[in-house]
C-alpha cells in the first residue's frame, strides 16, 4: 500500500430550480457537474508479477511520500516506465423536467437530460470489458494499458427523454403510459494486450470507432452502420386497471400491460472485441468476424394480464 494513500473522492456541484408554472404543475432545471478526485487503483512496475496500491497521477517525492517517494513519483522519473497519470471522469450534464400532480384526472412525469460523459476511468465496474474488481481493475496496472483511453465513457448518453404518465376516465377505468428514448453508446475498438490479453487495449481512442456494415449480421444494429454510437434506442409501454370495491375493506383489480407496443428490437450492446489472441506464438492476433455485432438486444414486445384482491 502506498505511503499517504488518499481515500477516493468525487467532486460535484449542482444547481438549479423548481417554479410552479400553475396549480399542480412545475417547471425545473438543473445543472450538474462532477469530477473524480482521488481514485484507488493498483498498478505493477513488472508486468503484473508484484502489485501496489496508489492514487494515480498524484506524485509526492521524498518530502511526503516516503524515503523514496510515493508510487507515482518513482514511475515520473523512470525513463522505463514513466507516469501513469491521473484517473480521470468527467460528467456535465443539464435536465429540464415538467411534472403535473395528480388532478383533473390526469398526472405526468417528464424530463429531458443533456449531458456528456468523457475520461479514462469509468469508476468502480468497467462495462468495456466487464471487469468487476473494484479499485484493483487492470486499467493502471500498467502505463502501456493507458494509450487511448481517455475519450466518450460507455454509459455516455447526450440525449435522455422520459414521460410517465396516467389518466382516470369517468367510469374509474385507469390508463397509463410511459415512453423513453436514450441515445446509444459509445462504440469502441477492443484489442489485445501483449501482457494482459483480450480486451484490454483499444485501437483508437476510446468511443470513436466506427461500426461496420456486417449487412444480414447486422440485425438491430443498421441504424447505427457508419457512426461511433449504439443505436438510439425508444420504448413505448402502456397499462390499463379496473378496481372493483366489494365493501370498506375489500378490493379487486383487473389490470392488463403491453410492453415494448411498437416491438422494437434494437441492439443495446454491441461486441466491440476488433481482434483476438491467436493463442499461437508468432502468430499475430486474428480479426474478430462478429466485432459490430448486436449482442444484447430491446425486450420484444409483450402482453401481462393480472388481478389482484386486497382486503
Amino acid at each position: 500500500i502506498d505511503t499517504g494513500l488518499k481515500p477516493q473522492t468525487v467532486n460535484e456541484m449542482t444547481v438549479g430550480f423548481e417554479h410552479e408554472l400553475r396549480s399542480n404543475l412545475t417547471f425545473g432545471f438543473r445543472g450538474i457537474y462532477r469530477a473524480q478526485g482521488s481514485v484507488i487503483e493498483d498498478g505493477s512496475f513488472d508486468d503484473g508479477d508484484h502489485y501496489f496500491l496508489f492514487n494515480p497521477g498524484e506524485p509526492r517525492g521524498p518530502e511526503l511520500g516516503g524515503p523514496v517517494g510515493n508510487t507515482e513519483y518513482q514511475a515520473c522519473n523512470n525513463p522505463a516506465i514513466g507516469c501513469f497519470g491521473r484517473a480521470r471522469r468527467y460528467y456535465r450534464g443539464l435536465e429540464f423536467t415538467l411534472n403535473k400532480r395528480f388532478s383533473d384526472n390526469f398526472a405526468f412525469n417528464s424530463s429531458y437530460v443533456l449531458s456528456s460523459l468523457i475520461g479514462n476511468y469509468e469508476g468502480l465496474f468497467r462495462n468495456d470489458n466487464g471487469q468487476a474488481d473494484p479499485n484493483i481493475t487492470s486499467l493502471f496496472d500498467l502505463v502501456s494499458l493507458l494509450g487511448n483511453a481517455y475519450g466518450r465513457l460507455p454509459n455516455d448518453r447526450p440525449h435522455q427523454l422520459k414521460f410517465n404518465g396516467s389518466y382516470e376516465t369517468p367510469w374509474k377505468v385507469m390508463l397509463s403510459a410511459n415512453f423513453y428514448v436514450q441515445s446509444g453508446t459509445p462504440f469502441s475498438q477492443l484489442v489485445p494486450h501483449e501482457v494482459y490479453g483480450n480486451n484490454e487495449g483499444f485501437g483508437v481512442q476510446r468511443g470513436t470507432a466506427i461500426i461496420p456494415d456486417l449487412g444480414a449480421n447486422s440485425f438491430g444494429v443498421s441504424s447505427a452502420v457508419g457512426k461511433s454510437r449504439s443505436p438510439t434506442t425508444y420504448n413505448l409501454d402502456v397499462g390499463v386497471y379496473y378496481p372493483i370495491k366489494l365493501s370498506e375493506n375489500m378490493q379487486l383489480r383487473f389490470t392488463a400491460d403491453w410492453f415494448n407496443v411498437t416491438n422494437t428490437q434494437r441492439a443495446v450492446t454491441l461486441d466491440q472485441t476488433f481482434t483476438i489472441n491467436s493463442g499461437v506464438a508468432g502468430i499475430p492476433p486474428v480479426s474478430n468476424p462478429f466485432y459490430g455485432t448486436g449482442l444484447v438486444f430491446q425486450y420484444p414486445s409483450a402482453l401481462r394480464l393480472g388481478a389482484k384482491f386486497s382486503f
